[in-house]
Order: C-alpha cells, then sequence, then structure tokens
C-alpha cells in the first residue's frame, strides 16, 4: 500500500503540495515572465491591476511554457489571455472561450484587445457553451479559469432594483467539466481562481455576491476526476467581508481568492 502523501507547508512562496506528479515541461522563468508583464504593447490599463492580481506569481504557479496549449476558459475580456498568448509564443496556442452571459460583459473588450492580429495564437469559442468548443482530445498543457467559475451559476443579476434573467438555469457544470477533461493531457494541469464565499453560502452566492464557497469547487472537482495538487495563498485576506458584493468599494480588487491546482486523476 502506498503511503499517503504529507502536506508540504511553504511558508516562503506561500504554497502548499499535496502531491508531486512528474511534468516533463519548462515553464517560463523568472525573467521571461517578468518581461511579459512589462511588454510594450501591454495595455496599460492591464498592467494597473498588477498589484491586485499578482500575475508574476500566478503566471508561475501555472507552469506556463512555451509552445504549449492553453484554455482560458470564461475568459472575460481576456486580462490572462493576452498574457498567456504572449508567455507560449508563435508555437503555442490559446483558446479564449466565453458563453453567453460571459460574452456579454465581455464582447467590447476582447475585440478591443485582439483588434489588428495583435494575438494571432488565439483561437475565440466567443458567445458559446463550454461543452461547443471544439479542442482536440489530449491537446491541453493548462486550463486556467481567473475569477469566473462561480459564473456556471450565475443566473440572474439586480438592473435598477429588479431581478433580470441571464439564464433559466445553471450551466450543467458535470458537462462542462468533463468537456474541458477529455480535452487535457494526461499531465495538464487545471489552475481555478475565484473570490471566496462563506463556508455553506451554496450557490446563490454567485448570484448576489459574485463568489463561490472553495468546499463547492473542490467537491466539483473531485467528483469530476481531478486531484488538488497544490493551493497557493498568493491572494488570500482573511480581512475580506465575505459577506460583500465583490464590486463593493469596501473590498474591490482586495477580495479573500482562492487558487488551486488541479491534475486529472
Amino acid at each position: 500500500m502506498q503511503p499517503k502523501p504529507k502536506l508540504i507547508n511553504l511558508i516562503a512562496c506561500a504554497v502548499i503540495t499535496l502531491a508531486s506528479p512528474v511534468h516533463a515541461k519548462t515553464p517560463l522563468t523568472e525573467p521571461q515572465i517578468a518581461s511579459l508583464l512589462t511588454a510594450p504593447d501591454r495595455p496599460t490599463d492591464d498592467a494597473k491591476r498588477d498589484d491586485s492580481r499578482q500575475p508574476q506569481k500566478i503566471i508561475a504557479f501555472t507552469g506556463v511554457g512555451k509552445g504549449q496549449h492553453v484554455l482560458d476558459f470564461f475568459a472575460g475580456g481576456g486580462w490572462y489571455s493576452e498574457l498567456f498568448s504572449n508567455a507560449v509564443g508563435p508555437e503555442g496556442k490559446v483558446y479564449v472561450q466565453n458563453d453567453e452571459v460571459i460574452w456579454r460583459f465581455a464582447e467590447k473588450g476582447l475585440n478591443e484587445r485582439a483588434k489588428d492580429d495583435r494575438l494571432t495564437n488565439i483561437m475565440r469559442f466567443d458567445n458559446m457553451p463550454i461543452v461547443d468548443i471544439r479542442i482536440p482530445d489530449d491537446s491541453l498543457d493548462l486550463v486556467f479559469t481567473a475569477l469566473n467559475y462561480h459564473d456556471l451559476f450565475f443566473t440572474h443579476s439586480m438592473q435598477d432594483g429588479k431581478k433580470v434573467a441571464l439564464r433559466d438555469d445553471v450551466v450543467d457544470y458535470q458537462a462542462a467539466l468533463s468537456t474541458i477533461k477529455k480535452a487535457m493531457k494526461a499531465d495538464a494541469t487545471f489552475i481555478i481562481i475565484d473570490h471566496a464565499a462563506q463556508a455553506g453560502s451554496g450557490y446563490e452566492a454567485a448570484n448576489t455576491l459574485h463568489r463561490i464557497d472553495p468546499n463547492i469547487v473542490k467537491f466539483h472537482m473531485n467528483q469530476a476526476g481531478f486531484t488538488l495538487i497544490e493551493e497557493a495563498f498568493y491572494l488570500r485576506n482573511p480581512a475580506d467581508d465575505l459577506s460583500k458584493l465583490v464590486f463593493d468599494p469596501a473590498v474591490r480588487g482586495k477580495t479573500d481568492r482562492f487558487i488551486y491546482k488541479f491534475v486529472k486523476q
């Protein structure tokens, strides 16, 4: 019988490693990542969010490297998509997906970002459910989603004090995760970053606060056949008021965000 892996608390780098799969990949070096963030053509507005989002550390945590194939699902306006596009280079590929709900908020920003063929190695799935994307089986090195996993359960928003329906029902997360898993290589990694909600808050927090209970994410991923191997704490904030909407000025940009890395079981 194999012994159970021990939890290793690496305080210096704020990461807990839960297992150690072998990867025959070469991640970007720190200087290479730094060059992504200081690229002359990087949008100025993107750089303004670096302090809040800590991309130097996040990109390193993903292990992305040259020539890899990446899926940025629920990519929104493509803030991370652009970084991944430059990270994987011309021999790599970045699939950028937004479904009908996210697309309402992302269309203008993503079109602006990609105009004039700025990002030639991206393939966009605009206004398309995750289950309808077409990516070759066993081809993805990395799957990534930041601050949007909760949108699988985002069904309505409040406008002028009224509830406005965005979806008839929640997304079938099992089908979505199954689709993604099929496209992943055996040693691919799946990174999820999102705003933490109170334990036991259920799916309604996605609508009212744009947050999600981290335990829901871990349950879903385990159910779908993924193993949590690392957790990073770069964006954790114990002072965050988990009862507040993430867009509330009191917490915006300072929410308590979990960062999980999964692999296929």
